[in-house]
Parts: C-alpha cells; sequence; structure tokens
C-alpha cells in the first residue's frame, strides 16, 4: 500500500504490514480510528480559527482542528481541506497556513519510517486513569519523519498523539528503527523530561487547558511554538540576476533571468520549474536556440528545513562551506536546517526531488551508483565510458532516474522497496549520523562499504 492509499483509507488504525506482528495499537485495532503526529503550530492555526467560529469569549472557544476521535487519515485531512477552502479568499494567509499544516501532518504520519520501541520498565500510570500510561512487554510508536528522524515522544495507552516520556535505556527496548531515531534516542540524544512522573502545572492559555476542554489530559508535554503570521520568517525570498549573452546559435544577445536564490515555499513555480529541470533553460526569441545555462544558487526549502547551494567551482564550495559552519548552531531557520552543497544543476534537481517526496538524499545518493553500476553490467555503456544517473521524480511511489551513457539519455525505474532496504541499513549503520555537506558519490561509497564491513548488506 502507497503513502497517498492509506491516507485515503476511510477507517484506521492504518499499521504497515512491516509492524502487523508487534501487536500496536490494540485499542485502535479494536475499537476503530486513527493516531495522530502532528506540529506543535496546529495548536496556533486551531486558537486563530476557534476565536474566528466563536467569538473573542475565551471560554467560548473550542478546538476545531485537534485530530482527537478521528477515525482515519482521510478524515482528518477532509476536515483541513474544508477549512483551508473556507478561508481562501476570506483570509488567504490563513488558508495558506492551514494547507501548509495538512502537508507537515502527512509527512509526520508515514509510519513505515516511524520506529517501534517495547516498554520494559514498570507499570506507568501517568494520569491515574485506566488505560493512559504504558504496559510492561507492549510495543509502542515513537513518530518522527525521514526529514526530522528526532524523539517528539510515545504514542501510549491512550493511543491520540505522542506525550514525552523519559528515554530511559533500562526502560525501553527498540525493535525497529528505520532512521535510527530511538537508538539515538536511547543513548542521549533526546529533548525529552527527565523524571517520570512530571508536575502537569496548567498556565491560562496553553495548549494544555485547550485539550482540556474536548476531554484530552493533560500530559502532552513538548513545548508550544510561537505561530509566525510568515511561516518563512528567517528565509529570504527568491532573487535572480538579469545576464546577458550573444546566442550559440545565432548570435543575438539574449536577456535571461539567472536565479540565484530560490525559496521553494514563497515560489512555488520556481520550484516546480526546477523539479522540472528548466529552471535553469533560455531560449533565443531569434531563433529558438535552447540550452542551460548554469550558475550559483541557494535553494532554500522552508517546509523540509533544508537549504541546498548548487556551486561552481572548489573555490566558491570551500567558501559556502564555511559560511554554513559558520551558521551551525544559530538560532536561526538556516542555522537549524539540513546543508548540502552540489556541483551540478542535476544534482540540485535531484536533491530537491528527494526533499519534495520526503526521500533521504543520501539514500538516492547510493542508488544513484547502483543504478549506473546495473547500466554497466547490462551493457548500455561502454566499459570505460561515462555514467551518470539522476533522480528526477517518483511514480506510484517508484524513483524515476536519468541515466546519461555515452551521450545517450536512459531511464531507469527503482521501486520504493529498493529505497527502502538501503534507507534501513543506512539507519542501522555507523553512517546513521553523519551529516555531510557534501553527498556525492565518494560519500555514497564508503557508506556502501561500511554496510559491508558491518555485516548489515
Amino acid at each position: 500500500m502507497t503513502t497517498s492509499e492509506t491516507f485515503a483509507m476511510e477507517t484506521g488504525p492504518y499499521i504497515p504490514p512491516e509492524h502487523e506482528k508487534y501487536c500496536l495499537l490494540p485499542g485502535l485495532r479494536e475499537s476503530g480510528g486513527e493516531v495522530f503526529s502532528y506540529p506543535a503550530e496546529l495548536d496556533a492555526i486551531d486558537e486563530i480559527i476557534s476565536e474566528r467560529e466563536d467569538g473573542s469569549d475565551a471560554e467560548r472557544r473550542r478546538s476545531r482542528l485537534i485530530p482527537y476521535n478521528m477515525q482515519s487519515y482521510a478524515e482528518y485531512f477532509s476536515l483541513l481541506a474544508e477549512y483551508e477552502e473556507k478561508y481562501r479568499e476570506e483570509d488567504p494567509d490563513l488558508s495558506e497556513s492551514i494547507a501548509w499544516l495538512a502537508r507537515a501532518v502527512k509527512r509526520m504520519n508515514v509510519k513505515e519510517d516511524w520506529s517501534v520501541v517495547r516498554y520494559i520498565g514498570d507499570e506507568y500510570d501517568g494520569d491515574g486513569a485506566p488505560g493512559l500510561g504504558l504496559t510492561k512487554g507492549r510495543c509502542y510508536y515513537w513518530p518522527c519523519s525521514r526529514e526530522k528522524p528526532v524523539y517528539e515522544g510515545v504514542i501510549d495507552d491512550e493511543e491520540f498523539t505522542s506525550y514525552l516520556y523519559p528515554c530511559d535505556p533500562g526502560s525501553w527496548e527498540v525493535v525497529c528503527d528505520p532512521t535510527g531515531m530511538a537508538a539515538r534516542a536511547l543513548a542521549g540524544d533526546a529533548d525529552t523530561i527527565d523524571r517520570w512522573y512530571p508536575q502537569m502545572a496548567q498556565q491560562p492559555g496553553t495548549f494544555d487547558n485547550a485539550m482540556m476542554e474536548i476531554g484530552v489530559p493533560a500530559k502532552r508535554m513538548r513545548e508550544t511554538l510561537a505561530f509566525e503570521a510568515d511561516l518563512d520568517e528567517g528565509w529570504s525570498g527568491s532573487e535572480s540576476d538579469p545576464v546577458k549573452f550573444p546566442c550559440p546559435g545565432c548570435g543575438a544577445t539574449v536577456e535571461h533571468d539567472a536565479w540565484t536564490l530560490v525559496n521553494a515555499r514563497r515560489s512555488p513555480e520556481l520550484a516546480d520549474r526546477l523539479l522540472a529541470g528548466t529552471l535553469f533553460e533560455f531560449s533565443c526569441p531569434e531563433c529558438g536556440y535552447s540550452a542551460s545555462l548554469t550558475s550559483p544558487c541557494l535553494y532554500l526549502d522552508p517546509e523540509h528545513d533544508a537549504c541546498v547551494y548548487l556551486v561552481v567551482d572548489e573555490g566558491m564550495a570551500r567558501r559556502a562551506a564555511e559560511m554554513f559552519e559558520g551558521l551551525d548552531g544559530e538560532d536561526s531557520a538556516i542555522g537549524r536546517s539540513e546543508k548540502r552543497i552540489v556541483f551540478d544543476r542535476r544534482d540540485l534537481r535531484g536533491v530537491a526531488v528527494a526533499l519534495a517526496n520526503g526521500l533521504d538524499d543520501r539514500v538516492v545518493e547510493i542508488l544513484k551508483m547502483a543504478v549506473a553500476g546495473s547500466a554497466r553490467q547490462q551493457g548500455s555503456v561502454a566499459p570505460d565510458g561515462e555514467c551518470e544517473a539522476d533522480l528526477v521524480g517518483t511514480e506510484d511511489g517508484d524513483l524515476l532516474f536519468e541515466v546519461e551513457a555515452d551521450g545517450a539519455g536512459l531511464t531507469a525505474v527503482l521501486p520504493r522497496g529498493a529505497y527502502d532496504l538501503y534507507a534501513d541499513a543506512l539507519a542501522r549503520s555507523s553512517m546513521a549520523g553523519d551529516r555531510p555537506l557534501v553527498v556525492g558519490r565518494a560519500w555514497a561509497e564508503r557508506a556502501v562499504d561500511a554496510f559491508s564491513e558491518e555485516g548489515i548488506l
């Protein structure tokens, strides 16, 4: 079943076939319904809509968007679509925020990416009521996304959403960990609470109070982020430099906008051109000659917290690396983002395609090497010929590659299962936490060597 089919299911819970043996979500399997991971920004968007619907009297307001007692993802996304349409003309910014929320929730609820961890600690009933704690010996989901594989909590016995619990290695046993998130969390790399019985202080206007209004226990401890009216704050807008040059075909002067910075959220039309492979193309208005003009370009993807710098030479690469390393750790949008440096417009396109489809570009680089090797084995490339594979899109979950071999263009299709195989291998390897600025063939070869040395593949 594809992710799209999962989100179209009318009843839940959805449990991937590879997780069925772990007896997850027993309550929902018996009674029906779905669990949700969602971003903290949902609370602020929900508050805005609640105020619009119920007026300024806080006591009268009720939640509109918190996905409690939802039967399926399909039901919830239908609700979000209704509100997005409702406010499209009245408040386009709010409508766009709701659309952003829907995309964020979809990315966060791909259960194939979630870790499965068994609770082996003491019986824990954090709220003094049956069914709202942790049961010894049971397996639980620890949600995360491949774009942000960090600990965000546990889907506990209540089976609604994730709540923070201590990551005490003596209380948890990793069962399935596709992104390596659970292993890292239990090794100490988790932003969580440090006590099993935290004091749940209620503050006016907090998320806890809002949850209590709809009957949800106040035990969701993760911080609620302040929602920005401009979700792109801290990310620069798209920029271009007009350039003039003689057409190689007829010599006429061509005027071309060279995009030096592309913000995928603010300029989705430019992001679409990059994904289609046309962002750097120009055409001569006199003779129709067309080609691609490569220029430096910083690609920003706020939705996936990533920025990718297309550079033109090693000197620029060194300067870009120095810039990125100087930003690491800063409390800024780019400082917190995943960063990459690429040397070719096709590589920039490939990383953008990976981000848009929730794929790890490190795994894609390993697959590129495998696709090129397969083309050689099949005789599509001369033994000493050049061969490059580039990710250009997806189709029904499968990955589409263009293979440039001896000047000829080929197309290769890899099933999603091949990606998942290598993604799982990477998550279990010593390379899992490696976040290089340049993810190229050399890095992919080191990763494959690590898989072999560690007996993973």
